[in-house]
């Protein structure tokens, strides 16, 4: 039988090791032939088994097609675990993956190369496990888990469903990750700790509700229960809706803090951002009332705030009841494409039902709209980007956003009077953009004299002639050359 196994050959020969060697030997797939250590090492025994040489001979043993597993442990961070991978990697070597018999591993995970799931480790439905993960003894991965590469799941955790942990990461010993969190890259959960703890501030999701369909409001508060990321406050400025105590009473276990309206649209936004802003939360993801979302957009959103200032997702337009246009930003974006202030100088993709933001980067004054404003989200988005923040678009998330006749976007046809809403809040846009940053003073005046133009009945024509040929427009879009 033992001239059947594979030949393994072990990186690393400290304490992580000898629990290694004890599942391969258990699981009696692979013959460790020998372990690479540190020089001084070389000629002596690991547990009966010889160190041959350093990670300098990597290359060379690369080549006598036998398998390589990391046993070098993490605890504090993962660089060496992961050079030694990437030395592996590059010399076309083969990784073993390692799983104990006392392990249960469902039909439906993934364990990905140079990973090693030791006893009685419980992986459940839809795991993945990522490259050159340590999943350690009695750790339980519970459904629908993502563990990044070069992880430490240590001994007797708990990670409950839904769960998203980034690459390089160390979750010590009997710690418990609460169902649908998020775990960025590169983070040191402590032993015997409860992540996300209570200190740890949720995000804030806003909106706005005015007087509305009563089942729109039931399907937005419902899309919100659905939504894989549930650490959330949800963030209301009532507009005059009077039956809302109804709604907060049947969806209580969503924590909903409702904020009165000033009156005007405008302020309201300011209001609910500045709330967010001024009571310390970081990420405040937003959306409309009569709007419904995918169930990852929280999770995605946040994810992506790791990284960037900004993050704008994809749009389903819907009518009263059914897609119109289906993912209407993806025909003019690429997933994980940068949105610079130039691309919304005269249109806007940044909703205030399909954007999430890193509040802490935000500047207080940025949130001081005129009442005049109509475009509120477009002078929010155009002041943040001019100052320098980050934007991303993410199409792996959705706003199910509900058109009205008087919007704007994606499949109504341009006549007169739209685009005369369209020339008019423009002005406005410019007025107050111009007022900040010299360089709207030229649009601002084209603006004028394109309104005046109107009047021709000839222009008209050839205008709305051009943008016949505009697909899917954005916020405010249309075709002047």
């Amino acid at each position: 039988m033992s001239n059947k196994l594979k030949e393994l050959i072990l990186i690393g020969g400290g304490g992580h090791c000898h629990a290694c060697i004890d599942v391969i030997e258990l699981e009696n797939k692979y013959k460790i032939i020998g372990i690479l250590d540190t020089q001084e090492k070389v000629g002596s025994l690991v547990l009966g088994y010889p160190v041959i040489g350093t990670d300098k001979d990597i290359a060379s043993l690369a080549k006598t097609n036998r398998y390589f597993l990391i046993t070098v442990g993490k605890v504090n961070h993962s660089d060496l675990r992961k050079n030694l991978f990437n030395k592996v990697q590059d010399s076309s070597g083969i990784f073993a993956t390692i799983i104990s018999p006392r392990a249960y591993i469902s039909q439906t995970a993934v364990i990905q190369e140079g990973c090693i799931i030791m006893h009685d480790a419980l992986i459940n439905t839809n795991s993945i496990i990522e490259s050159n993960c340590i999943i350690n003894n009695k750790a339980l991965v519970e459904h629908d888990c993502i563990v990044g590469a070069h992880s430490h799941i240590s001994t007797s955790t708990v990670i409950n469903g839904s769960v998203s942990i980034g690459e390089d990461c160390f979750i010590a010993s009997h710690a418990v990750v609460i169902q649908n969190s998020i775990i960025p890259d590169n983070s040191f959960i402590k032993a015997n700790s409860i992540f996300p703890s209570k200190k740890i501030k949720p995000i804030a999701f806003l909106t706005t509700l005015y007087p509305t369909e009563e089942v729109y409001i039931d399907a937005f508060l419902s899309s919100l229960t659905s939504q894989t990321y549930q650490h959330f406050h949800l963030i209301v400025v009532n507009d005059g809706y009077e039956g809302f105590d109804f709604f907060k009473k049947r969806y209580n276990n969503l924590t909903i803090i409702e904020l009165s309206s000033t009156g005007n649209i405008a302020k309201n936004r300011e209001i609910m951002l500045k709330y967010a802003k001024q009571n310390n939360y970081q990420f405040a993801v937003l959306g409309d009332i009569d709007d419904t979302f995918s169930n990852n957009r929280i999770e995605l959103s946040i994810k992506a705030l790791q990284e960037n200032d900004i993050v704008v997702n994809d749009l389903n337009i819907m009518n009263m009841q059914n897609i119109t246009v289906d993912k209407l930003y993806s025909k003019r974006l690429d997933d994980q494409q940068l949105i610079c202030s130039t691309f919304i100088t005269d249109k806007n993709v940044f909703g205030l039902s399909n954007t999430a933001i890193n509040l802490k980067k935000v500047p207080l004054s940025c949130i001081e709209f005129p009442k005049e404003l109509i475009a509120v989200d477009w002078y929010f988005f155009s002041l943040l980007l001019c100052k320098g923040l980050k934007a991303r678009f993410i199409n792996q998330a959705t706003t199910y956003y509900r058109q009205h006749g008087s919007n704007t976007i994606g499949h109504a046809t341009f006549d007169k009077q739209r685009i005369q809403k369209i020339f008019s809040v423009r002005l406005i846009h410019y007025k107050y953009m111009k007022n900040i940053y010299n360089e709207f003073e030229s649009l601002y005046l084209k603006t004028v004299k394109t309104i005046e133009q109107l009047e021709d009945e000839t222009y008209l024509i050839e205008l709305l002639s051009k943008n016949t040929l505009l697909v899917s427009p954005l916020w405010w879009e249309v075709l002047e050359e």
